[in-house]
């Protein structure tokens, strides 16, 4: 009998292979579900009770564009340590308060000479998760794990690489190629170092710029040289049946000068872990979603589930023990308690009396100062409020890293109340959603803006940048870190505001 129910969920459509677990993951049956526009009741239920599907319990992985995820540089401490440690920081660095997110990581191997622990960081709205739940529980199954496809695409081609016998001495990168889409993995001593998603422009026939597809490769890499310095790419993967990606291989080949492969469903059969006798789907499209599955195993790289996060290790409870003995010391205690009561009780009003004699000093002193103190505090908020609206700018500019991907058409710099010192108006036009989501995200991991991005909901009329969006951020006083922004959650549910 199938014990799971691996699917690769995106925004359109389903992958899903049906599986047996055992001391292998035998595929029984795969296949796809398109969404439909708008949802009807009951469409999944109606899609598996087509193609007979009787596994209740199920494993899902997102695609990596539903996720942040970053790099967390640590103290160095043990591994007990780390739980909390990134549950702080990523409270200090997210827009959106904790309770409202999944999330999960995976510690990085160190660096060469580094005194830091690094780990990877995952976080996903649970607006974006919720509706999967529902979908689910309407069909009768049971969601047992959460995952990102990342991770998958790396525990597939960790075990191809064991059954071909290809030693990992080096890192590798991985590259799932889909329609205007190239999702990057890069692993390092059996784990994913970096994941992240790239969409090359397109040229005049509707093709994607491949030479450029592979200088937006080598951008997204770039926070991960350090890894990179000691241990180079060696080999890379490409996963992709569709014609339009055929001239990436040698364009791969000639940036990094090493053997690039394509992940096929001849290498697929070696895995000795998985059987595809009845596999009849694309290994590319379905990679996700095997790579899921294998999971279930003994996987080959770090766990990583969204709805089971890694906790600090449960400690011993020493109660018992400490019962027993706390109740011979009580019996001590309070014999010597009781000898020492009536000498400290004429110590403490001695020392009760002087204090109350040096508060009284102390209090005269203040109230003589308190002149000298208000024309300090003026001062230095005069001080603190000349502020430099050219190097805020310019500062700006550099935030948005010179891409092509947003631009700012309206910016109004003026005076701010309360903590802040000044505040900052943008409206502006971004390609798609996640890069003003992100241009916002770094205004608030400087710690020193206060953050409220919003979406316009008028279209714009610029064809090539369709998302409009709002910065309304506040600039905060120095030595006085910007507090936790709480704006309204622009992954599910923008805030609608009039346009100028």
């Amino acid at each position: 009998m199938p014990d799971v129910l691996a699917i690769h969920w995106d925004k359109r459509r389903l992958r899903v292979a049906e599986a047996s677990i055992g001391s292998t993951v035998r595929v029984v049956q795969s296949f796809v579900v398109d969404i439909p526009d708008p949802p009807t009741a009951g469409w999944l239920r109606d899609a598996l009770r087509r193609n007979g599907v009787v596994a209740r319990q199920t494993v899902i992985c997102l695609p990596r564009e539903d996720a942040i995820l970053r790099q967390l540089e640590l103290p160095d401490c043990p591994d007990d340590e780390l739980p909390s440690l990134v549950q702080f920081q990523a409270s200090t660095r997210s827009t959106t308060p904790l309770d409202q997110l999944l999330l999960d990581y995976v510690p990085i191997p160190k660096r060469t000479g580094s005194l830091q622990r690094d780990v990877l960081l995952a976080t996903v709205p649970r607006t974006s998760v919720d509706p999967v739940r529902a979908v689910l529980s309407e069909a009768g199954l049971e969601l047992i794990s959460l995952s990102l496809s990342s991770f998958a695409l790396a525990e597939l081609v960790l075990r191809a690489e064991h059954a071909l016998g290809q030693p990992a001495t080096h890192s590798r990168l991985v590259i799932l190629a889909d329609s205007n889409r190239l999702e990057v993995v890069l692993l390092g001593q059996n784990q994913p170092l970096v994941a992240h998603l790239v969409r090359p422009p397109l040229d005049d026939n509707g093709r994607p710029i491949v030479v450029k597809a592979a200088a937006d490769i080598s951008r997204v890499l770039v926070p991960a040289q350090p890894w990179l310095a000691d241990s180079p790419i060696e080999r890379i993967w490409v996963l992709g049946d569709s014609d339009e990606w055929s001239e990436l291989d040698q364009a791969l080949r000639d940036r990094w000068n090493c053997p690039v492969e394509r992940f096929n469903s001849k290498i697929a059969t070696k895995i000795r872990d998985l059987e595809l006798a009845k596999f009849g789907e694309s290994i590319s499209q379905f990679a996700p979603t095997l790579g899921l599955a294998l999971g279930r195993l003994q996987p080959r790289s770090p766990v990583f589930d969204l709805l089971h996060p890694r906790q600090p290790k449960p400690k011993l409870d020493p109660r018992k023990v400490q019962l027993a003995a706390g109740s011979a010391a009580a019996l001590i205690l309070i014999a010597l308690v009781t000898s020492i009561y009536q000498l400290s009780m004429a110590s403490l009003e001695s020392r009760i009396s002087a204090a109350r004699d040096t508060l009284q000093e102390l209090t005269e002193k203040t109230k003589k100062g308190e002149p000298v103190s208000r024309a300090a505090t003026l001062i230095e908020e005069w001080k603190t409020h000349d502020v430099d609206q050219l190097k805020h700018i310019v500062e700006l500019d550099e935030l948005m890293q010179g891409t092509e991907r947003q631009f700012v058409s309206d910016y109004n710099f003026g005076p701010a109340v309360g903590d802040a010192i000044a505040k900052l108006h943008a409206t502006g036009n971004a390609r798609e959603r996640i890069d003003w989501q992100q241009l916002a995200q770094r205004l608030v991991d400087t710690h020193r803006y206060r953050v409220k991005p919003r979406e316009l909901t008028q279209q714009s009329r610029d064809p090539d940048y369709p998302s409009r969006f709002e910065l309304d951020t506040e600039l905060m006083s120095p030595g006085k870190p910007a507090p936790k922004a709480t704006p309204t959650s622009t992954a599910a549910s923008p805030t609608a505001t009039k346009n100028e």
